[in-house]
C-alpha cells in the first residue's frame, strides 16, 4: 500500500518555557489572550491546559517590581 509522506505535520508545543516565549511573541503583536490559542493551534499541537496556565501567569509577572520587560527569544525550529 502507499504511504503519503507526512508533509504537513505539526510540531508539538508543549513545554512551558517554548509556550511562554509563543505567547509573548503574538502578544507583542497586537493578539489578545483569547486570540493566542487559536494562533498557536493552526501551526502546533498545543497544551491548551498549559497554556492557559502560562498566560494566566504572564500579568501576574509583568505587574512585579523588578519584572522581566524584554522577552528572552531562542530559535524554536
Amino acid at each position: 500500500m502507499f504511504q503519503h509522506p507526512d508533509d504537513c505535520a505539526k510540531r508539538r508545543l508543549t513545554e512551558r518555557t517554548e509556550l511562554r516565549i509563543a505567547a509573548e511573541f503574538l502578544m507583542i503583536r497586537g493578539f489578545k489572550d483569547e486570540e493566542i490559542a487559536v494562533q498557536l493551534s493552526r501551526y502546533y499541537y498545543i497544551d491548551v491546559d498549559e497554556l492557559n496556565d502560562v498566560l494566566a501567569a504572564m500579568p501576574a509577572e509583568k505587574s512585579r517590581p523588578g519584572a522581566r520587560q524584554t522577552p528572552q527569544w531562542r530559535q524554536v525550529a
